[in-house]
């Protein structure tokens, strides 16, 4: 049987200033083409639908439903309307160049929310088809050509109303007539934007159809309409882009790989600055990945899922090189060979002046050793002697710092001798000796303490390292380790070949993190550097990294380590392969590849501000979504046909602001042999009532509601789902989880109700609530009407707390609080949660993670 599926992601958030509890915050300055006046009358439908240039009978329709709004009384149960002001609500905000069908038409500011949900992978091969609602209206929507060809329909309400105006007026409002409820009315007055879908009979869409709304303005209230109509249904999936394991992250400790980056952790930012985890997240994903490799990083293939968006420009051609590079964000399958992969310079800087080395150490020559605390001064002397010693240099267990150097390197051997003693004066002795060949010479510093300090960047060549607090040292000081590097470990490379000169200036490693490290020094000071590495395994157990510059690199690395290089024939040398700006290094794409996995564990992380990390060194974003003082509205109206022996599988996440009022009906009507299932997340708002409906008009049709309600300080979730048998054989269940805390409210409001004929129907509620603390508070308002005699009802309900012997036990176990009472959170959701498909579990527990952070874990 064919499946049909449609999936709402629905964010907003309202404030001038973002708030600490909300990190996904911020207002767009946006431009709107039209908007009314606040408050509700005849005046302000009028103008809308002329605005929208709609048939007569919808005005009609619009203005009956005013007067039926005006007359009707708000809802005295579920939460405080009273709260609501509104005559004080924008009831329709047009956004400038709305209705756009490529992603290039959509404006600049409403681009970079939407690329934060997710809205640009969306619209790519992997997804079938996006709609992206601004305040009240589609301000995107695209579908896949190879789904239009089978007769697929997925538009905003709005477009739809135009293109196929006798099929909206068949179903709109049979389901949800203007009179069943004051806010269905309201919505019915007011709508603008929403989804219009219909899929005809023996179609089957593979792929996830997603819609995305956004309320921007304060005091706006948003009234989207959507309308399916599923002749056969359609399989669905959603994932988030992510990464393999080994992946390679900068962070402020340097490269990690991807599985041990934790909360808290400090990475870069394709800001260039390092900006704290507030999100970790582990999957397993199937479809297609991409292997992306780029030019000035041989050593590293970034792995990736194929939704994954990177910061990238395009190819520049050679007319263009003065050219500004434009940035733009993508998927994998928008990069092209030789397209630009993004490494940000890093512009954080240390506002120390000294380091501080614990180390231990003999008073005397006998007795145990005994901790010791050296502070040395960041100078050029001590940054020029690092340099000399991760290039040269070794310690031993006896106190003894080495340099191994040529005798010929006399101003080197002399240069270590000095600044050795010019970093830490309590040197015992140096003394040097040649080697017996007489080509090498190893100087000698005998200081234990000195050797201590100087074990803290590596013992052996493959360990050696530049402490992470150091790589954000002034530019002066690094460009110091730079040239005594250089000296030690570097040459310059020149080939005279057929068509002119290979010539490379290069240092080599036998350290990963070191050269690394020296590619990112390099990259700060605005010089564009390679890494290559070569497998020396089989003759020395090693693998040899080189970091290298050439083209018109070269002049500005050999101005900073003082030398001087020839010019190339003709006295002309290419340019780079790489571009360098005030902000970035450029690195072009040289390999892609794609393939099809099955089962792959991939790892994705989100991060404060500004939402991008480095993989690999290049930017890439995580994939999330202006918190206003006074409230805003959202009044929504879903109905749903399904035709016999069609499948419909809605999915709502919802994580609106705690400002805003979310009011929504929600109906399906579901012939013979049909399934609905309503997978229902309620986290967000001020107040939401909400209880998605099915009525069973078929033979053996069934119905499911799955929902999750989370409330925390402020909120009340009053949730539920409501179920009707009118044929026989008829099935539904009902499965609610709720989590209060933090003096949230989570009711569940719900009603079986089995009609007379509806023989052998079968129904089952479970109803399970949580409650964190003594402040918080869950209900439970069930109702059950049976007119049918051979019919099975079953209800269950249960109400728990965190209870201090689970606490207890768990921590024995060597948990912290906060770790046990999110596994006791986790254990509770998991039968919804196994049922929910992986893709939206993955979001579910994202958003409740961000919800609950610093109440639960």
């Amino acid at each position: 049987m064919a499946r049909f599926a449609n999936k709402q992601i629905k964010t907003d958030q309202s404030l001038k200033h973002l708030s600490s509890d909300y990190k996904l915050g911020h207002r767009d300055r946006v431009r709107y083409a039209f908007k009314t006046k606040k408050g509700l009358n005849e005046t302000v439908v009028k103008a809308m639908s002329e605005r929208k240039r709609e048939p007569e009978w919808m005005l009609k329709r619009r203005l009956q439903a005013l007067d039926i709004y005006d007359q009707k009384p708000l809802p005295t149960w579920g939460g405080n309307l009273k709260q609501i002001d509104f005559k004080d609500i924008y009831y329709y905000l047009e956004v400038a160049n709305q209705g756009a069908n490529t992603w290039d038409d959509v404006p600049d500011a409403i681009k970079k929310t939407f690329d934060k949900i997710g809205v640009p992978e969306a619209e790519r091969k992997f997804l079938a088809g996006v709609g992206g609602q601004y305040d009240s209206t589609t301000v995107y929507h695209n579908l896949l050509t190879r789904l239009k060809k089978k007769g697929v329909v997925f538009l905003g309400m709005d477009e739809g109303l135009k293109k196929y105006p006798e099929l909206v007026l068949k179903h709109f409002g049979k389901l949800i007539p203007t009179g069943d409820n004051k806010l269905a009315a309201l919505n019915t007055a007011v709508w603008s934007g929403g989804s219009f879908i219909y899929v005809p009979k023996g179609v089957e869409v593979d792929l996830p159809l997603q819609a995305y709304f956004r309320i921007n303005a304060e005091k706006a209230g948003q009234f989207e309409r959507t309308l399916i109509i599923a002749d056969e249904g359609s399989k669905v999936h959603y994932v988030e882009g992510c990464f393999v394991a080994g992946t390679k992250i900068r962070t402020d400790q340097g490269y990690l790989p991807i599985e041990s980056i934790k909360v808290g952790d400090q990475v870069a930012s394709h800001a260039g600055v390092f900006r704290s985890v507030y999100k970790t997240q582990k999957r397993r994903h199937s479809g297609f990945i991409y292997e992306i490799g780029f030019y000035g990083d041989s050593t590293t293939k970034l792995t990736v899922t194929d939704e994954h968006p990177f910061l990238f420009a395009k190819r520049l051609k050679a007319r263009d090189r003065n050219k500004k590079f434009a940035l733009k964000w993508g998927k994998p399958d928008e990069l092209r060979l030789k397209d630009y992969l993004v490494m940000p310079r890093l512009k954080t800087k240390s506002k120390s002046s000294s380091i501080t080395f614990k180390i231990s150490a003999r008073r005397g020559k006998s007795g145990p050793r005994q901790p010791l605390t050296v502070k040395l001064p960041l100078t050029k002397e001590l940054f020029k002697f690092i340099g000399y010693y991760l290039a040269e240099g070794s310690v031993d267990d006896r106190g003894y710092v080495r340099f191994s150097l040529a005798a010929d390197e006399t101003f080197m051997i002399d240069d270590v001798k000095k600044l050795a003693k010019l970093i830490y004066p309590r040197i015992n002795k140096i003394h040097e000796f040649g080697y017996k060949d007489r080509r090498g010479m190893e100087v000698n510093i005998s200081s234990v303490e000195l050797a201590r300090i100087m074990a803290s960047f590596g013992k052996k060549a493959n360990k050696k390292a530049l402490l992470p607090e150091l790589m954000t040292a002034d530019n002066g000081l690094l460009t110091e380790l730079l040239k005594s590097y250089f000296a030690g470990d570097g040459n310059y490379y020149r080939k005279k070949l057929q068509s002119g000169f290979k010539e490379v200036l290069r240092m080599n490693t036998v350290s990963e993190t070191l050269a690394y490290q020296v590619r990112d020094i390099l990259a700060k000071l605005g010089i564009a550097a390679f890494i290559n590495s070569r497998d020396r395994r089989k003759e020395s157990r090693q693998i040899m990294y080189t970091i290298g510059v050439s083209g018109d690199q070269m002049a500005k690395f050999g101005q900073l380590v003082g030398l001087k290089i020839k010019n190339s024939i003709n006295n002309h040398r290419r340019a780079s392969m790489f571009g360098v700006d005030d902000n970035y290094i450029y690195l072009p794409i040289k390999s892609i590849k794609r393939k099809k996995v099955r089962g792959l564990t991939v790892y994705n992380f989100s991060v404060d501000k500004d939402e991008s990390y480095l993989a690999g060194g290049v930017a890439v974003h995580n994939c999330s979504a202006p918190q206003y003082s006074s409230g805003s509205l959202h009044a929504a109206v879903v109905e749903i046909f399904v035709k016999p022996g069609a499948r419909v599988q809605y999915t709502t996440l919802q994580n609106w602001y705690k400002n805003v009022f979310n009011l929504v009906t929600k109906r399906a009507w579901v012939e013979e042999e049909g399934e609905m299932q309503w997978i229902d997340v309620n986290m967000g708002s001020k107040l939401t009532m909400k209880y998605p409906a099915c009525i069973l008009a078929g033979r053996k049709a069934k119905g499911e509601t799955l929902s999750v309600a989370l409330a925390g300080a402020g909120q009340h979730q009053d949730a539920g789902a409501k179920m009707t048998h009118l044929a026989p054989e008829t099935t539904s269940r009902i499965i609610s989880k709720s989590i209060s805390f933090d003096g949230g409210r989570a009711s569940y409001r719900g009603m079986v109700k089995i009609n007379k004929g509806a023989v052998n129907a079968r129904s089952k509620v479970v109803c399970d609530a949580l409650i964190l603390d003594e402040k918080s508070r869950s209900d439970t308002y069930p109702t059950n009407k049976i007119m049918e005699n051979r019919v099975t009802l079953e209800h269950e309900a249960t109400v728990s707390k965190v209870g201090e012997e689970q606490l207890f036990y768990l921590m024995s176990r060597g948990l912290e609080e906060h770790e046990a009472e999110a596994m006791i959170v986790q254990g509770f959701l998991e039968p919804v949660v196994k049922e929910i498909p992986l893709e939206y579990a993955v979001e579910m527990n994202r958003l409740i993670e961000l919800q609950m952070e610093g109440s639960v874990g």
